[in-house]
């Protein structure tokens, strides 16, 4: 996602909003700044990157002609061999077609088709013949004809998960051994649950490869949020996540080459100027703007040289540097571009927030809003001045938006949105366990927002959410008390989708309606 689509998608949704008047689309082709990367730096694999599914047939050619309990239709090894590539050519031409409707996520690679013959043990040449595509794929998607054990076989060897289609005697053998023995084998009866499946692999593939960048002087726990996750080493093992922290030294020296840069410079201004033009109103100058799209750049520079899609920074230990009343910023602005981008960024260091707000922008393909907890009236108050502008999908139109001011005397660029403007009111909340072994999740209904109608300080920008069955926040609050305080939230309902990735990911879900 580039500054292109996130602000054009922005123009569209304003186009209609009062405040601005008519927009032209010759002004929407206008905006036109791409995404702004220092020459030579490559970025961590995308959160949202294609799932790669190798399509295999398995079938077995025997090496003569006799009957028996496995054999009532005999035919020649010659007839047997046409009959084994006609099933493989229908089936691939199936898979070229799209038939199989494997999602937007997916890149599917040429079908292989590997056959064996009566001993029941696929050839070493075979396999080494699949070899390279075989180990650069995620799924495989198996076709399992000719004996049980071969589809198990290939997933052993490779060590990946696969997908069998359809219900029957075959798949669902191949998939309960494959379970005992530690590996992954799915069965989805149509191509329904065949997308949802790989949907869900690639958002457990996101939360794998999920690098953090942490700028940081005392490291964790943060002094604001203690409950985030900080047990990286455990983290890193089971789930592959890691956090690289950089010292402040590295994040001044990446701000001001940047402020001293006169490119840089030219750049932090069209993205200032397009962000203030498609505001509905700004309370704040541009010039505080400016100094807010240097810090992304110099964010985004440092996440390029060291391969990471996500950050986080503790706004406390921030704030006492007083690095961001010398650059006159506030991570807000930060946080709202990384997530309309689609790479996850949370507020004060805080890892059980940034993992939780993964998930979800995964599985709903939406940004997404952060915020503190409050509880009143029996709503679920979440109050933080990071909302996603692209919440109704990172393809969609976004929200119509204004450009606040955090600190009195005026700079601390922040975007502030009418969460209740929008005509989705579903939404899904969530918060990662402090030791990243449970999720818990809200199945909430929006019931208001505030801080559109103000020039507010702070953190302002607050949604009022209650569950969507019960109507009474206190459980989940309560539930809070174990999980800690920061929540996340998408509109729409993911709870179940939620829940199926926790099994996938071994992550037990807590889901309160």
């Amino acid at each position: 996602m580039n500054r292109r689509d996130l602000l054009s998608g922005s123009l569209k949704a304003l186009a209609a909003t009062p405040a601005l008047g008519t927009v032209t689309d010759q002004a929407a082709t206008a905006v036109g700044c791409g995404r702004c990367a220092t020459a030579g730096f490559q970025r961590a694999p995308s959160p949202r990157a294609r799932l790669t599914v190798k399509p295999i047939m398995t079938n077995m050619i025997h090496s003569g002609v006799w009957e028996g309990p496995c054999r009532f239709n005999v035919v020649s090894v010659a007839r047997e061999t046409e009959n084994v590539n006609r099933a493989f050519e229908r089936w691939s031409a199936r898979v070229r077609s799209g038939e199989f409707g494997f999602g937007e996520r997916v890149e599917v690679r040429e079908p292989a088709l590997i056959t064996f013959d009566e001993d029941f043990t696929l050839p070493a040449a075979a396999l080494a013949g699949l070899d390279k595509e075989g180990r650069e794929a995620d799924v495989f998607l198996i076709a399992p004809h000719g004996s049980s054990n071969a589809a198990f076989d290939l997933v052993r060897h490779f060590h990946k998960p696969a997908a069998l289609l359809g219900l029957d005697c075959r798949t669902v053998d191949v998939a309960a051994y494959a379970r005992t023995q530690g590996e992954e084998i799915f069965v989805a009866n149509d191509n329904r649950e065949l997308q949802d499946l790989l949907d869900l692999l690639s958002a457990r593939k996101a939360f794998r490869e999920t690098s953090v960048l942490f700028p940081t002087e005392r490291g964790f726990p943060s002094v604001a949020s203690l409950t985030g996750i900080s047990d990286l080493e455990d983290l890193k093992k089971r789930h592959g996540v890691a956090v690289k922290t950089i010292s402040y030294k590295g994040l001044s020296e990446a701000m001001e080459r940047r402020m001293s840069a006169e490119p840089a410079r030219r750049e932090a201004e069209e993205l200032a100027g397009d962000l203030m033009r498609y505001a509905a109103h700004s309370y704040i100058d541009k010039e505080y703007v400016i100094r807010s799209a240097l810090f992304y750049g110099a964010v985004q520079e440092l996440m390029d040289v060291h391969a990471c899609n996500a950050f986080t920074i503790e706004c406390f230990e921030f704030c006492s540097s007083r690095l961001p009343e010398k650059w006159k910023i506030t991570p807000c602005l930060i946080h709202t571009l990384l997530k309309d981008e689609g790479l996850a960024s949370s507020c004060e260091g805080d890892m059980g927030a940034l993992l939780a707000m993964r998930l979800l922008m995964s599985v709903s393909g939406k940004s997404s809003h952060l915020g503190n907890m409050f509880f009143r009236d029996g709503a679920v108050i979440i109050n933080h001045s990071a909302p996603g502008i692209k919440m109704n999908g990172f393809d969609s139109p976004g929200l119509p938006y204004k450009l606040g001011r955090f600190v009195q005397s005026g700079w601390g660029t922040k975007v502030v949105v009418d969460f209740a403007a929008n005509e989705e009111k579903r939404v899904t909340v969530a918060r990662m366990h402090p030791n990243a072994r449970k999720l818990l999740v809200m199945k909430g209904t929006l019931a208001g927002s505030e801080g559109w109608d103000k020039d507010e300080l702070g953190c302002s920008v607050v949604a009022r959410v209650k569950p969507a069955e019960s109507g009474n926040g206190e459980p989940f609050v309560r539930k809070q008390t174990e999980y800690g305080n920061h929540l996340v939230w998408v509109y729409g309902d993911y709870a179940g989708e939620l829940a199926r990735l926790g099994e996938l990911m071994g992550v037990e879900v807590e889901t309160i309606v």
